[in-house]
């Protein structure tokens, strides 16, 4: 057995020794072996290695010395390839597919330099190893299946017959990407170390176990005016003060023996080149090899001449100065346990949060299942009130047929009482046909269904047509409505309906508010990018409390408020991308006011151009 051998070589060598690896295999399947071969066992390996079928592993008995060899060969940590004399693959281990990604049929009879890149297979050749024999510990890469490039060490022997002609070579192969990792990250490391050392704002120098200087950075060159070929190689306690050179090192050799990796700062008299004597904090780290014993010591020097300067300046007040620090500690004493308490009461204050935060998800669960339900339940709510209303305007518009059929006397004729009572009927049927239709509107601006019908609209026309709408209901109360129209306002892209309906809904409540021959003023005008609509009134006026709540339905619900219009119109303007409010002072009546941006929020097919309000 050579002792330049691979390790595995190693083995088989005296595998085949002791157990004869070229054995027969039980069965009707049996490998023979030339007698001019069983001299030379790795020959004989190699012979078994070709000539082995796949389908022979299930016949091989388990105490046959060549299984052994198959254990080893198979579950060995590295990679192993066999080559013929023509450098194709013929035989590996299962590790050697996992670590090159590829299968038997992708690796059987594969040249194997096309496992390499070209210059490094360039450099396995000129190795030479064919005559050499054998080569250890070759750095080189190989390429994965996938084409990525790996990191390697391989151990080549070649393999030769008994009269020396060569019939193929065995690799052992070793992944050294993880080595060659921790090597780059060292090498960082290290000169990470170096720079930070170099480059310091504080004096460093490394020592010898025995006080002798190996290393300063280069302000400590610059505080000693110093090179460092000057300073390497002379004992540090050349550079101190002679009235302390004795203890230092008496010092120093107690820190040695201590063997700790830490002893503390201390003080320490230093004479700089132009003779200036100057204080410095040492801090003093040692470093230790396998066995315990010191490698280098790491200083720091920390100048604090200046400070013992002032130490001195101020030596007569520091009893003060150490009594009053004595009373703060012990204020600071009181403040701390003061602060542990708090601290105490924090930790049972989070505590109580956590379990009020486990309640609270699980509150939240159930809130969730609830607005599922809700959910539900407005879906059918929407359903039901869309049928209900359908019905009961169905039923409406048949009472007010008929209403109308006996006020024209159709049906015969009817009193003077008869026709006022015909007339009440009408009247609260119109109401209440009114009132459904405002619900069902409040229904879909809620549910966020309403639908709008964007077209080009002229707003002075559109401003006679609200008006024209309004106008009997003002005649009755004699009520004259003024118009101020900007006569420079743009055609605008809105839902000419529902922006009509918002005019309708602020005009009735002015009529309905305005005394008996008073006047409401309609004004509109563009400022901007926006145009303003206003609607002035001479009425009562609104509590500057309930100006905000008035476009609130739950405000109008519990307030008795009769007229849904307000809800409606706060919905349908915001929904064009507008604002509506109202400016009022008790006694002197109410001014309503909405915007509508002159950029569209709808396109002419009703598609939504920017985020709704609604």
């Amino acid at each position: 057995m050579k002792k330049e051998d691979p390790e595995i070589i190693q083995t088989l060598r005296q595998e085949e020794r002791i157990g004869k690896l070229h054995a027969h295999t039980p069965g009707k399947h049996t490998i023979i072996i030339p007698k001019e071969l069983e001299e030379e066992p790795l020959d004989s390996i190699f012979t078994i290695l070709r000539h082995r079928k796949e389908e022979d592993i299930k016949t091989i008995d388990l105490g046959d010395p060549i299984q052994k060899y198959r254990i080893i060969f198979d579950n060995s940590a590295v990679a192993i390839m066999l080559t013929d004399e023509n450098e194709r693959i013929v035989h590996w281990n299962n590790y050697t597919e996992q670590l090159l990604g590829l299968t038997r049929e992708e690796l059987m009879m594969r040249p194997v330099k096309c496992l390499y890149p070209p210059e490094e297979w360039k450099k396995i050749r000129s190795e030479n190893i064919r005559q050499k024999g054998i080569q250890h510990h070759m750095e080189t890469k190989m390429i994965r299946k996938e084409g990525t490039l790996i990191d390697v060490d391989i151990s080549l022997s070649v393999l030769k017959d008994h009269i020396g002609n060569v019939i193929g070579s065995i690799g052992i192969i070793k992944d050294n990407s993880q080595n060659k990792q921790m090597e780059q990250s060292l090498r960082a490391s290290e000169e990470k170390f170096i720079q930070l050392y170099e480059k310091a704002p504080v004096p460093y120098h490394t020592l010898a176990p025995d006080g002798t200087i190996t290393d300063v950075n280069e302000r400590w060159c610059n505080l000693f005016g110093c090179i460092k070929e000057e300073v390497i190689g002379n004992p540090i306690f050349d550079y101190i003060h002679g009235d302390e050179q004795e203890t230092a090192k008496a010092s120093f050799k107690e820190k040695i023996k201590s063997k700790k990796s830490y002893t503390g700062g201390h003080e320490r008299t230093y004479i700089i080149k132009n003779g200036e004597p100057r204080v410095f904090v040492i801090h003093d780290f040692f470093s230790f090899n396998e066995t315990g014993g010191i490698l280098s010591v790491y200083s720091t020097m920390e100048d604090v001449t200046g400070r013992k300067k002032i130490e001195e300046e101020f030596h007569k007040a520091h009893y003060w100065l150490d009594k009053k620090v004595q009373e703060r500690t012990g204020d600071l004493s009181k403040e701390n346990q003061v602060l542990k308490k708090r601290s105490n009461e924090y930790k049972r204050t989070i505590g109580e949060l956590h379990v009020q935060l486990e309640k609270i998800q699980k509150s939240q669960k159930k809130v969730e299942q609830q607005n599922a339900r809700l959910k539900k339940l407005d879906h059918i709510k929407s359903n039901f009130l869309n049928v209900t209303s359908h019905e009961l305007r169905t039923s409406m518009a048949t009472i007010r047929g008929y209403v109308e059929v006996f006020l024209m006397k159709s049906l015969g004729p009817i009193t003077e009482e008869q026709r006022r009572g015909l007339d009440v009927i009408l009247t609260n049927t119109d109401r209440l046909d009114q009132l459904i239709q405002d619900t069902v509107d409040v229904s879909h601006l809620e549910s966020g269904t309403m639908k709008f019908i964007p077209e080009k609209t002229d707003i002075s026309r559109l401003i006679q047509t609200a008006t024209g709408t309004i106008q009997p209901m003002a005649d009755v109360k004699q009520i004259t409505i003024m118009k101020e129209i900007d006569e420079n306002l743009p055609e605008m892209i809105i839902d000419q309906e529902r922006i009509k309906q918002v005019l309708v809904n602020l005009l009735r409540n002015a009529v309905n508010v305005s005394p008996e021959g008073s006047r409401i003023s309609v004004k509109v005008n563009k400022e901007s990018e926006e145009v303003v609509f206003e609607v002035r009134d001479l009425g009562q006026g609104i509590p500057k409390n309930k100006q905000k709540k008035i476009f609130d339905i739950v405000y109008q619900i519990d307030s008795g408020i009769e007229n849904l219009g307000f809800t409606i119109a706060q919905g349908v303007v915001l929904s064009h991308g507008g604002n509506i409010w109202v400016d009022s002072e008790q006694g002197k009546g109410s001014i309503f006011r909405f915007t509508l941006p002159i950029a569209p929020l709808y396109d002419q097919e009703g598609k939504n151009q920017k985020s709704c309000y609604l």
